[in-house]
C-alpha cells in the first residue's frame, strides 16, 4: 500500500527529507571546545540573566548600603625606620637576608597584641570618648574590655614595609583625625617599651645553662684527652704508634739495616784488593833530584867524551879521565836509582797498608752499623707488637675522647646561633615622619567600591553561569544530538498543559489542527516517514533511555498526525511489565486485547480499520471525534508477567505481518532501552528505531548509553515536552528562537514576541520570561 506522503522511489535513491519545525540545514559546528566566543558568552548571559543580575544586584547593592551607611573615616600615618646591619667583609646574601628578617621581625612587633595592649594603657584609650565611639560604645569592663579594645585597635591599624627598604609605614584608620594621629605617633615608642620591658630572658636563661653545659663538656673533653695522653705515656705509644706506622718504621730501618750490611762487605772487599793492589805497582820509572842530576852530568860526558874521542883520539889522557869519569858517574847512577826504588817501593807499601786499615775501619763501621740497626728492628718489632695489644684500649679511648670534643663543639655552635639569634631580634627603630591629623575623609567611597562590586560581581556571576552552563549535560538542542551523536531531530514536540489527558479525541493534532502542536507533530511524522527509503508500509520502533520521557505521548501524537494526514497508522504497545497510558487507555476502549489477539483467543478482524484517504476530503468532513476513533491501539488491558514469552513467540510476527498488510504506519511503542533489554530484541521487528529524549531532562549519558545498547538502529531522535518559550529565552540557536514570529499561522495560544519596553522592564526586574498570549 502506497502512502500518500512518501512518493514511489528506487529503493537507494537519495531522499531529501523535509526538515523538522525547529531545525536547520544551516546549523554550523558549534566553536571547538576550550574556546569561548563572544557569542556564547552572550547566550550564557541570555540564558541565565536572571541569575546573573540577581547576584550582581544583590551583591551591589549590599555593599551600595554598606558604604552609604558607614561612618567618615580619616587616616594618619607614620614612618619608622628600622636599623640595619651593615658588616664590610661578610657574605652580603647572608646580610640582606638578616636585614630582611630585622624588618619582618619589626613589623611583627609593631603589628602585635602586646604593643596595641600598650598604646592602649600609654594613651587611656579605655576612657577616650572618641575611641569608646570606635568601639560602639561597650558595656564590658575588666579583661574582656581590654581584650575587645586590643581587637578593635588592631583593625584599625595597618603596618606596610617594601621589599629591600628598611622604611615601615603605620596607617591608623578612626573617625577622628586627631585620634588617628595619637595613635599612630604612640605605636613606635610603645614597641620601644615592650621591647625594653620584654627582654631576652628566656634566651639568656638558655645561653647560661648552654654556657654551663659548655664548661661541664670542656672539662669531659679534656678528661677524656688527659687519658689517652697518660695512656700512651705509660705504654710508650707515639702518635701513630700500633697502626701502620710501626710497620713503616720497622721496615724504614731494616732497610738502612741492610744498606749497612751492604756497605761492610764492600768495604771488607775493597781493603784486600787495595792490600793486592800495592803488591803489583811498578818502581821502574822512579826518579829523584839527585838522579836526575847524575843523569844529567853523565850526559854531558858521554858528550864530551864523543867530542874529545873525535879530535883527540880515544887514547886520550883527557878522552881517559873523561871514560873514568863517566864510569864512576854510572855507578853513582846505579846506586842512587836502586835507593830511589827502594824508597818508592816502601812508601807504595805504606800507603797500601793505609788504604787497606782505612778499608778495614770502613767495613768494621758498617758492621757495628749493621748490628745495631739490627737491634733497633729487633727492639721496634717487639714494641710494635706490645703496640698492637694495646691498640684496642687506646682506640676506645680516642673514640670517646673524639666523642666528647664533638659534644663541646655542638654546644659551641648551639651558644654562637642563640647569640646571633639574641643579636638579629634586637631591632632598633626610630620615627622618621610622625603622623599628623589629615581632615581628608578616605572612607566610605560608595560609588568606588559600588562600582568595584558591580564589576567583581558581574565576572564571579558570568563565571558561576559559564561553569553552570559547562556542567549541564541535560539535551535541549539539535546541535547536541548531531555533535554528540551524529543523529538527525526528527521533531522537537511542545510542551503540552498539564490537564491535557491521552485520550486521543484530546489531542492538539486532531483537536486543533492549526496549533503549533499539530503542526509541528505533522512534521515530525512526516520527517519519521522520510526515514523510509521506499515506498510502502513503515513500521516504527518508538523507545526512550528512561521511563518518562514520553514515548507513550510521542506514539499517540505520531499516529494522530498519521491519521490526520489520511495515513492508516496503528500504535502496537509492547510495553507490558509495567501499567501505562496506553493500557489505561485499552481498558477504557472496546478494542480486543493485544495478548488476547496473540493468544487466540480474539482475531484481528475485530479491530476497526480506518479508512483511506484524507478525512478532510471525504463528502461530509469528519468530526475530530471521529477521526481521534480511527486511530488504532493495540495493548494488553494488564501488566504482563513474562513479556521476553509473548516478544519471542512466533504469533506476534504473525500479527506484525498483518498489521503491515492492514496499515500504512505501524508504531511499535517500546520499553525504556535503559530499563530492560525488550527495546534491544524488538528493532528486529521495525523498519526504523526512533528515541524519545525529554527537553531538558534527558542527559547525554542517559541517551549515550541508550545508543549504545541499541547498536546502530536508531534513525533519529525526537524533543518531547519542549518549553519553546524557555528554549527562546535562553537562545540555544535553533529555530524554535524564532517561533513567537509565526504566531499569526497558528489558531492556538503562542507565546509571542515582548514589545521593546516590556523586555527592558523585564530585563531590569530580572524576572523570567513569560511571554504575553497572541
Amino acid at each position: 500500500m502506497t502512502s500518500a506522503l512518501v512518493p514511489d522511489v528506487p529503493r537507494n535513491a537519495p531522499v531529501r527529507r523535509p526538515l523538522p519545525y525547529g531545525r536547520s540545514r544551516n546549523d554550523h559546528t558549534p566553536p571547538a571546545e576550550g574556546q569561548v566566543s563572544l557569542r556564547d558568552l552572550m547566550r550564557i548571559f541570555m540564558r541565565y540573566r536572571t541569575m546573573i543580575l540577581l547576584i550582581v544586584g544583590i551583591t551591589t547593592t549590599a555593599v551600595l548600603i554598606q558604604q552609604l551607611l558607614s561612618p567618615t573615616l580619616y587616616k594618619s600615618t607614620t614612618n619608622v625606620q628600622v636599623e640595619l646591619i651593615d658588616q664590610v667583609g661578610t657574605n652580603q646574601a647572608d646580610v640582606n637576608s638578616r636585614n630582611a628578617e630585622r624588618v619582618a621581625n619589626a613589623v611583627r612587633l609593631h603589628r602585635s597584641g602586646s604593643a596595641a595592649e600598650q598604646v592602649i594603657k600609654d594613651l587611656n584609650l579605655l576612657h577616650n570618648p572618641d575611641f569608646l565611639n570606635e568601639m560602639g560604645n561597650p558595656t564590658l569592663t575588666g579583661k574582656p574590655l581590654l581584650q575587645a579594645a586590643v581587637n578593635k585597635l588592631l583593625s584599625m591599624i595597618t603596618i606596610d614595609s617594601e621589599a629591600g627598604s628598611d622604611l615601615i609605614e603605620i596607617s591608623v584608620v578612626a573617625r577622628s583625625p586627631e585620634l588617628a594621629a595619637d595613635i599612630a605617633n604612640e605605636i613606635p615608642p610603645a614597641v620601644r617599651a615592650l621591647r625594653g620591658a620584654m627582654t631576652n630572658e628566656r634566651r639568656s636563661e638558655l645561653l647560661a645553662s648552654l654556657e654551663q653545659e659548655q664548661q661541664a663538656r670542656g672539662r669531659t673533653a679534656v678528661a677524656s684527652a688527659q687519658l689517652v695522653a697518660d695512656f700512651r705515656e705509660r705504654n710508650h705509644m707515639l702518635a701513630g704508634a700500633g697502626t701502620d706506622e710501626d710497620l713503616a718504621q720497622i721496615n724504614r730501618i731494616a732497610v738502612q739495616s741492610a744498606a749497612a750490611t751492604a756497605a761492610r762487605d764492600g768495604a771488607a772487599a775493597r781493603s784486600a784488593g787495595i792490600a793486592r793492589a800495592s803488591t803489583m805497582q811498578s818502581t821502574a820509572m822512579v826518579t829523584s833530584a839527585a838522579l836526575d842530576q847524575l843523569e844529567r852530568h853523565r850526559g854531558e860526558l858521554v858528550g864530551e867524551a864523543s867530542k874529545l874521542s873525535t879530535s883527540l883520539g880515544p887514547n886520550h889522557p883527557d878522552v881517559k879521565r873523561v871514560h873514568s869519569e863517566l864510569a864512576a858517574v854510572d855507578k853513582s847512577i846505579a846506586d842512587e836509582r836502586a835507593a830511589v826504588q827502594a824508597a818508592a817501593q816502601a812508601d807504595v807499601a805504606a800507603k797500601g797498608d793505609q788504604m787497606a786499615q782505612i778499608a778495614r775501619s770502613e767495613a768494621d763501621g758498617d758492621a757495628a752499623q749493621a748490628s745495631r740497626l739490627e737491634g733497633i728492628v729487633a727492639g721496634l718489632s717487639s714494641m710494635a707488637y706490645h703496640n698492637t695489644e694495646n691498640r684496642v684500649e687506646l682506640d676506645k679511648l680516642l673514640r670517646q675522647a673524639d666523642l666528647d670534643d664533638q659534644a663541646y663543639k655542638s654546644i659551641s655552635a648551639r651558644i654562637e646561633q642563640v647569640r646571633a639569634q639574641m643579636q638579629m631580634e634586637g631591632v632598633s627603630s626610630s620615627v622618621v615622619s610622625p603622623a599628623v591629623p589629615d581632615y581628608n575623609p578616605v572612607a566610605p567611597t560608595p560609588f568606588k567600591l559600588a562600582l568595584t562590586a558591580f564589576v567583581g560581581s558581574s565576572l564571579l556571576a558570568l563565571m558561576i553561569a559559564y561553569l553552570r552552563d559547562f556542567l549541564d549535560d541535560r539535551l535541549r538542542t539539535m546541535a547536541q544530538i548531531r555533535r554528540q551523536f551524529g543523529l538527525p531531530t526528527l521533531g522537537m514536540l511542545p510542551l503540552l498543559t498539564r490537564d491535557t489527558s491521552f485520550d486521543p479525541k484530546d489531542s492538539p493534532v486532531i483537536k486543533e489542527p492549526q496549533s503549533l502542536f499539530a503542526e509541528v507533530a505533522r512534521s515530525t511524522y512526516s520527517e519519521v516517514r522520510g526515514l523510509q527509503r521506499r515506498a510502502g508500509v513503515q513500521v516504527v520502533l518508538v523507545t526512550s533511555p528512561l521511563p518518562g520521557d514520553g514515548k507513550s505521548t510521542v506514539s499517540l501524537t505520531l499516529a494522530a498526525a498519521g491519521i490526520a494526514l489520511g495515513e492508516r497508522t496503528v500504535v502496537l504497545d509492547l510495553d507490558l511489565r509495567k501499567r501505562g497510558a496506553l493500557q489505561q487507555l485499552q481498558n477504557e476502549s472496546s478494542a480486543p486485547d493485544l495478548v488476547d489477539i496473540v493468544c487466540g483467543r480474539a482475531e484481528l478482524d475485530s479491530l476497526a480499520i480506518p479508512h483511506q484517504g484524507n478525512p478532510y476530503d471525504q463528502d461530509e468532513p469528519l468530526s475530530s471525534d471521529a477521526i481521534a476513533r480511527q486511530i488504532v491501539l493495540l495493548s494488553a488491558k494488564e501488566p504482563v508477567a513474562e513479556p521476553a514469552v509473548l516478544l519471542s513467540s512466533n504469533r506476534l510476527r504473525i500479527l506484525l505481518g498483518q498489521l503491515r498488510e492492514r496499515f500504512d504506519l505501524v508504531i511499535i511503542n517500546a520499553p525504556a532501552t535503559l530499563a530492560v533489554r525488550d527495546a534491544r530484541a524488538m528493532c528486529n521487528f521495525a523498519d526504523q528505531t526512533v528515541m524519545v529524549a525529554r527537553w531538558g531532562h534527558t542527559t547525554g549519558d542517559q541517551m549515550r548509553a541508550a545508543l549504545e545498547s541499541l547498536d546502530d538502529s536508531v534513525g533519529g531522535v525526537i524533543f518531547d515536552q519542549v518549553d519553546y518559550a524557555e528554549h527562546a529565552r535562553r537562545r540555544y540557536g535553533d529555530s524554535v528562537q524564532f517561533y513567537a514570529d509565526s504566531a499569526s499561522y497558528y489558531t492556538s495560544s503562542v507565546a509571542g514576541r515582548e514589545a521593546w519596553a516590556a523586555r527592558i522592564r523585564r530585563f531590569f526586574r530580572g524576572h523570567s520570561w513569560r511571554p504575553s498570549e497572541v
